[in-house]
């Protein structure tokens, strides 16, 4: 499953080491505490969309209830585009955003990223949200990142090893029964 609050702490990273800002001025959004002092900027992880079609794989694995047995581990890794709407705050709003466009580039955000098994896809274009604000100009711009991640479930599979039988015929009524077992070949 997607751990939203890792991903959003990762992104924060990204635009940490992109930006020069201060780590406690990288703040997820919505966390319901005051704004920092100064410049700043907030992340918010949007609706992720899935993409393309969920890789399937398998393995065997020791059975739990007796090792002379495999159990079967199911893997299905979901692929997203997710999509972090980055939002900066006050002096210097509209250059922290440009610092974002084609960060990928740089050493430090392509390690970041791949520490958060990530990948880069696009940067929205910057929209400029300086406004009004208590009577002064405040400088504002926000943008959207996206991103490539998955979501990886696992389940385990018990393989049936010993399997009862009965038939019986419709004509004379004869009865068979029998087992069939895993290990007989």
């Amino acid at each position: 499953m997607l751990d939203e609050k890792a991903l959003s702490k990762a992104v924060c990273r990204i635009v940490v080491a992109a930006t020069g800002l201060p780590a406690n001025k990288v703040i997820l959004a919505d966390n319901n505490t005051a704004a920092p002092a100064g410049s700043y900027c907030a992340v918010r992880l949007q609706n992720p969309e899935q993409f393309g079609q969920a890789l399937n794989s398998q393995r065997n694995v020791p059975a739990e209830d007796d090792p002379q047995y495999t159990d079967i581990i199911a893997k299905v890794a979901t692929q997203f585009t997710l999509g972090f709407s980055i939002n900066f705050y006050r002096s210097g709003a509209m250059g922290y955003a440009a610092a974002i466009c084609e960060a990928n580039k740089r050493e430090p955000i392509k390690a970041l990223l791949r520490t958060a098994k990530l990948g880069w896809s696009r940067v929205s274009p910057i929209n400029n949200l300086t406004g009004l604000y208590q009577a002064a100009m405040e400088e504002r711009a926000q943008l959207t990142l996206y991103l490539y991640g998955e979501s990886i479930a696992e389940d385990r599979v018990q393989r049936i090893y010993r399997v009862g039988f009965s038939a019986q015929t419709e004509q004379s009524g004869a009865t068979a029964q029998g087992e069939v077992n895993g290990l007989s070949g």
